[in-house]
């Protein structure tokens, strides 16, 4: 049945609807109906003598000709529409832009159709008469016509560029200018334009240089640098542009500066190699003229880089090839820089320096010339100076251009090459004179490195035996200098040279680094030695991510932890840290290098990682075993807890670098090593396994001693690490169930301490988190409200904290799956904030919410989380906290602030800004709280608020009007005070949050208490903690700025 298109159009058009129906669209590009169809029904609207009712009409058209399917356009239809609509240009000339846009893209759509509606455009538009949508729609068309017939308007000839450069005079818009300047470029490139080159460098130039200024909030997002280089296309297009832009540009650096100057270098640097180097040479010695002044003499940076990228080009156009002798202008430059170079005391000396290195950078032949015109000065400079201080200028210009030529010689994809340019072996011996000259002697050192460093990048200048020499005078550096500059340039140059050369690092300096590093640890008042063994642990971070040196460092590292184990611990300790604790501090120092490292090799993506698990977690297992299992030596060293935690975090580290199939394997030796005694298949020689009486965590009275419990440390990171597509096969009897639930009443039952229990809680979170699928939901269910049943609201004080910890870590690590027991399970503990009778559940509760606001920091970083977690789970237990602490009285609302605060780092300040208006009064309620961890919270969530509360006006009037109290209670956090918990965390927080709010609230409003307040700092200045006195400082000086 065909649609009856004259009602729809009748009754659309009536509406003043202006887009087609659904109906209509399908029952045209289903071909029941036609576009011709449409027309006819339009017939009324498109002659009639109004013309409101033409252009209502004409847009209906319009959007079906742009809204059917292409293929629906004939050739016949598309005839009859294009005449239609190049007959409407005065009627509607937006519309018809927009039909003639689809119909230039049919494949129907030839050249002398793109001609034909090209020059209906210029014969009856007057572009000036209209805004600059439509303007923009009429260069798109352009855009269009261009792209599918450019031989048709090459045809056209002079008409087409004289047409076009009419068209498009005056245009001043940016979003317009950035598509013309497309057109622009490609008419320069491809059409004869010799003839009316005139013509063009009139509506082109005219632009140059930009001084556009976005305006704010521009929706098109087009910079001034946007135009720069768009327009800088235009200008290097076509070398017929020399004659006429050549003068002009020369002409522009008597009136440019700053921006502008640096534009016109940029310009003219892109314009040489296309304007040739007959048109440039002409002109040359008076650009060269020009740009010397910036590069010698410019106060502005980077109209100085801009200058020497001009030189540069202006080398490579003058002299693209080493067959292009460097005769006229090249050997003026060369001159100058050699009578300029033979002063080190002028401010124009690094300038001339900088000189040789752009030549070299631009051509292979200037920059040759160049430096064999200037380094036998230099060196003869250097070896006789007249001043002892002109050594360092003449190092770094030598330096300067060294490392132009690693910049040429040594990137990835060079197509130049020192070996057969020659530049600078005929001084191979003077440079590595120099330079090692220059390690030896103060403040030349940092140059020297750099010099030493770009040539040894440079592939086959320098031998290995003269590679090995630099990094000889480098390694003495690293090792005996007490500059951090000096010592961080060359840490810089060595991982640079492990690069190019990691054998002659591995063999020179690894070996001194790890010589440097004692066999025992210094003595507790020997603080030199321990800082020199520090330092040398940062070089061996900095230096060991490649494959070879890792190994080397894990190696090193691991037989350094196994002589500390077996070393006298004893020691006095009446008068400082016992000998044990020195000793703890080294073994944490070595232990955390090598952490240090790994995490750097992840970053860094390196493919190497994995396979280093079996290197290093089996020797760090077998000195915490065997450590746990010497029972004639109850002072081990690896059984204290700080080493542990760090063994840990190195093993969960690895283990997670594993793949599925690898971690399968590596958890059954981990579970029959600590749950079945089978310590060695743990370690690294398994023959060397204490002799084990069972599980690490057994319960009741088959459970170890806690120095074997505190393997727990150990167990708990491979189960963190492991990931969920592991596959797990569980020995009989054990099942997923039995292993979470028997983990779970062991933080209760059998764990001796908090550690302990943290660390089986972090067990538990990640096992549930990463095996939700396989524990079924209602046993879940139940045995989470078992847990708070029988543990926390029974009788088993004793228990009852451990138990809460274990109950909110499985709720944390089931609200990160975004799983609905999550919620459900909170209800319990949301409920026993109401408890006027239990109150030693009530504050272990509150706090416990914390632990919610943990995620996946910490212990947590490899739980899965899914997307919006935090914010599903804040919505959730707000409202409840909020309206309990509304509707609790003076004594009983302090559980619902301390459950609020403990939850606040949860989410971001962005989202807190939703609920302001509901949670500002808890927050300043909450700055009393007796908690220095609680008031940290809300001090550092207002802290947050203020700085992010600039996008809503109402926002921003409640935060002026609370301003005040708030500030009282920040103020009030920044001093110890008798009585009151503090710590250095709370009062840091607090000074930070104070120096937010003279850049958040306006003077007027706490002009009256900056007195006040900048007295009460004084406080502060005076803290123990120098951290908090840093801060003190910072905010009283933006507190003295404050209104001023």
């Amino acid at each position: 049945m065909s649609l009856d298109v004259q009602r729809i159009v009748d009754t659309q058009l009536a509406s003043s609807e202006p887009d087609p129906s659904p109906e209509l669209l399908q029952a045209i590009n289903s071909g029941t109906s036609t576009l011709l169809d449409v027309v006819r029904a339009l017939g009324s609207f498109l002659v009639s003598e109004t013309e409101s009712v033409r252009v209502r009409g004409l847009e209906y058209l319009s959007n079906v000709v742009a809204a059917v399917d292409r293929k629906q356009i004939n050739r016949p239809a598309a005839t009859t529409l294009r005449s239609f609509f190049l007959s409407k240009l005065d009627d509607g000339l937006e519309h018809a832009l927009k039909a003639l846009g689809v119909l230039a893209r049919l494949s129907s759509f030839g050249d002398e159709e793109a001609e034909e509606v090209y020059r209906a455009i210029v014969e009856n538009v007057n572009m000036r008469a209209y805004p600059q949508g439509v303007r923009h729609q009429v260069y798109l068309l352009f855009d269009v016509l261009l792209a599918g017939h450019r031989n048709a308007f090459k045809s056209m000839g002079p008409e087409f560029i004289s047409s076009y450069c009419k068209m498009v005079d005056g245009e001043k818009d940016p979003r317009n200018l950035m598509l013309l300047f497309q057109l622009d470029t490609v008419i320069l490139r491809e059409f004869n334009v010799a003839p009316q080159i005139e013509e063009l460098f009139d509506v082109t130039f005219c632009y140059f240089p930009i001084t556009f200024r976005p305006p704010p909030n521009d929706p098109y997002r087009i910079s001034a640098d946007d135009l720069k280089v768009a327009l800088r296309g235009v200008l290097s297009a076509t070398p017929a542009f020399a004659p006429v832009a050549l003068p002009l540009f020369l002409d522009k650096f008597q009136t440019s500066s700053g921006q502008t100057m640096r534009d016109l270098l940029q310009t003219i640097a892109a314009c040489f190699p296309v304007y040739g180097a007959q048109a440039v040479g002409e002109r040359g010695n008076e650009f060269w003229d020009l740009i010397k002044t910036e590069i010698l003499y410019s106060s502005d940076k980077s109209a100085e880089i801009a200058a020497l990228g001009a030189l540069e080009s202006l080398m490579r156009t003058l002299y693209p090839t080493a067959a292009d002798k460097p005769v006229g202008l090249g050997q003026t430059i060369a001159t100058q820089c050699v009578e300029g170079l033979q002063d080190p005391g002028k401010n124009s000396f690094p300038g001339w320096a900088k000189c040789i290195a752009a030549m070299l950078r631009g051509s292979p032949s200037a920059g040759a010339f160049a430096i064999a015109q200037t380094f036998p000065s230099l060196f003869k400079l250097f070896d006789q100076p007249k001043v002892a201080g002109h050594r360092a200028p003449i190092l770094h210009a030598i330096t300067s251009v060294l490392l132009a030529a690693r910049s040429v010689y040594a990137i990835d994809g060079a197509t130049r090459s020192e070996a057969d340019e020659r530049s600078l072996e005929p001084y191979r011996e003077a440079l590595l004179d120099v330079l090692r000259e220059g390690l030896r002697t103060i403040d030349l050192k940092i140059p020297a490195i750099k010099g030493s460093v770009a040539l040894a990048e440079i592939p086959g200048f320098w031998t290995r035996l003269e590679v090995e020499e630099v990094v000889r005078g480098m390694d003495e550096l690293l090792i005996h200098d007490k500059d951090d500059e000096v010592r961080s340039a060359v840490l810089s140059g060595l991982r640079t040279i492990v690069g190019v050369q990691p054998e002659v690092v591995q063999s020179l300096t690894l070996p001194i680094l790890f010589h440097a590093l004692p066999d025992e640890a210094p003595a507790a008042d020997d603080a030199d030695t321990r800082e020199t063994y520090r330092s040398v642990l940062r070089s061996l971070t900095e230096l060991c991510t490649m494959p070879a040196l890792f190994e080397t460092l894990t190696v090193r590292i691991t037989t350094k932890l196994d002589l500390l184990s077996s070393s006298d611990l004893s020691g006095p300790s009446a008068s400082g840290p016992s000998r044990r604790e020195v000793v703890v501090a080294y073994a944490w120092d070595l232990l955390h290098t090598l952490e240090n490292v790994i995490n750097r090799k992840i970053e860094d993506q390196h493919v190497d990682v994995a396979r280093h698990y079996s290197q290093v977690v089996p020797r760090l297992c077998s000195l915490a075993i065997k450590a746990a299992y010497d029972d004639g030596s109850p002072e081990a060293l690896f059984r204290d807890r700080r080493l542990l935690a760090v063994v840990g975090s190195i093993t969960e580290t690895l283990f997670w670098e594993l793949s599925p199939e690898k971690q399968s394997t590596a958890f059954q030796a981990a579970y029959s090593a600590f749950e079945g005694g089978d310590l060695g298949a743990v370690m690294q020689n398994p023959k060397e396994a204490p002799t084990s009486t069972g599980s690490i965590v057994a319960g009741g009275a088959d459970a170890p001693g806690p120095e074997k419990q505190d393997l727990i440390a150990i167990y708990s990171a491979i189960v963190r690490g492991l990931k969920s597509e592991t596959p797990v096969a569980w020995p009989e009897p054990t099942s997923v169930t039995h292993f979470w639930s028997q983990k779970l009443a062991w933080i209760y039952t059998t764990a001796h301490d908090e550690w302990q229990r943290g660390m089986m809680a972090s067990l538990v979170a990640a096992f549930v988190n990463k095996r939700r699928p396989e524990v079924d939901t209602l046993w879940l269910t139940q045995e989470l409200a078992n847990n708070w049943r029988d543990e926390v609201q029974g009788n088993k004080h004793s228990k009852r904290a451990a138990a809460i910890l274990a109950y909110f870590t499985v709720i944390k690590a089931l609200a990160l799956l975004r799983d609905e027991l999550a919620y459900t399970a909170m209800e319990a503990p949301l409920a026993a904030l109401a408890y006027t009778d239990e109150s030693e559940v009530v504050n272990l509760v509150a706090p416990a919410f914390g632990i919610l606001a943990e995620g996946k920091k910490g212990r947590g970083a490899h739980l899965t989380a899914k997307l919006l977690w935090a914010q599903r789970l804040w919505n959730f237990l707000l409202p409840t906290l909020v309206a309990g602490e509304n509707g609790a009285d003076a004594e009983t609302r302090r559980p619902y602030l301390e459950a609020f605060a403990s939850l606040l780092p949860l989410v971001p300040s962005s989202l807190l800004l939703t609920d302001l208006p509901t949670i500002l009064p808890l927050l300043l309620r909450a700055l009393s709280l007796p908690s220095p961890v609680q008031r940290a919270n809300v001090i550092t969530t207002v802290g947050s608020i203020l700085e992010t509360a600039n996008s809503s006006t109402a926002t921003d009037q409640l935060l002026h009007s609370q301003a005040e109290s708030i500030l009282d209670g920040v103020l009030y956090s920044i001093a110890r005070r008798s009585g009151e918990e503090s710590s250095g965390k709370l009062r840091t927080a607090a000074l930070t949050t104070l120096g937010v709010f003279p850049d958040c609230i306006r003077y007027e409003t706490l002009h009256g208490v900056k007195s006040r307040v900048i007295k009460d700092l004084a406080v502060a200045l005076d803290d123990p903690l120098r951290a908090v006195r840093r801060e003190a400082v910072d905010t009283r000086d933006k507190w003295y700025q404050y209104g001023k």
